[in-house]
């Protein structure tokens, strides 16, 4: 995906990594890159002419780590004021091919919380990337849910792309559930539980394949990984990332409401997030 990529950074600690990942997608995919923070323009403490020229700074210290990545990226800067962090950045999103984040958890996933990134994924325009301040360098693989829905769909053409580019696996992940896995078997009669489990794997592997059709054809190199389980989304998504570089989720499900902002796996993932996270709409 090439277009006008955007970072936003707030001072917290993953700043440095959510411009590092951010610069190297803009650079590897012909973009342009703008860093931005927001400061408040009533600030109950100091003035806003001194936070301002804080966040100058910020934005100074980390164009030059962004510049030193990738020298000949086209990359501006800009503070925006406002009360708002949500509508800002949705605002920010509107122009934007992509929104990247720093995650303000500490991305050990156990435990932490991540309701700033939940909040600006609920209200983006544009494919949102949250990402920890966790070393992820080392793995291999972008890892995408994929349930057959339209937004899965976008998803999938996101995380191939972003695995062709990079040369690394596409992990596809389709997860099935039934009653009796979960204690609420009691309709069905017990040797015919494996027979019900076979024709799950069976179709879901069917479609997870029905899936692929179109990304096979438009990458004919790209190595795919197939992963179909019983169990959560979020569970085997989770399972799945602990070896993948990024996790790729549409923000709704097939099973989700439209007037919902942010699908339940999506925000499960984003709660406790342990590796940089694509959000795609």
């Amino acid at each position: 995906m090439a277009g006008r990529i955007i970072v936003g950074i707030n001072g917290s600690q993953a700043d440095e990594s959510a411009v590092a990942w951010a610069t190297r997608y803009a650079d590897r995919a012909g973009g342009s890159l703008l860093i931005f923070s927001v400061i408040d323009p009533t600030p109950r403490v100091g003035n806003v002419e001194e936070i301002e020229q804080w966040a100058n700074d910020l934005l100074a210290e980390h164009a030059k780590i962004a510049r030193e990545i990738a020298p000949n990226l086209e990359l501006r800067t800009e503070v925006h004021r406002g009360e708002s962090l949500p509508q800002t950045f949705e605002f920010m999103s509107e122009s934007a091919d992509l929104l990247v984040i720093g995650s303000d958890t500490d991305g050990s996933g156990k435990g932490s919380r991540n309701p700033g990134s939940i909040r600006i994924a609920a209200v983006s325009k544009a494919p949102v990337v949250a990402v920890p301040s966790t070393d992820v360098t080392a793995r291999r693989g972008v890892v995408v849910g994929v349930d057959g829905s339209d937004v899965s769909t976008q998803a999938l053409q996101f995380a191939a792309a972003e695995a062709q580019s990079a040369g690394e696996p596409l992990i596809a992940v389709m997860s099935w559930q039934s009653d009796v896995a979960y204690g609420y078997g009691y309709g069905y009669a017990f040797a015919y539980v494996d027979d019900f489990q076979k024709a799950m794997r069976e179709s879901c592997a069917e479609e997870l394949n029905e899936s692929l059709k179109d990304i096979e054809g438009k990458y004919p190199d790209l190595e795919i990984e197939r992963v179909v389980v019983e169990g959560r989304p979020a569970d085997a998504l989770a399972s799945q990332s602990a070896k993948g570089r990024l996790l790729v989720v549409g923000s709704h499900g097939r099973g989700a409401f439209r007037r919902l902002l942010l699908g339940s796996v999506s925000h499960e993932l984003l709660q406790e997030i342990t590796l940089p996270t694509a959000i795609v709409r």
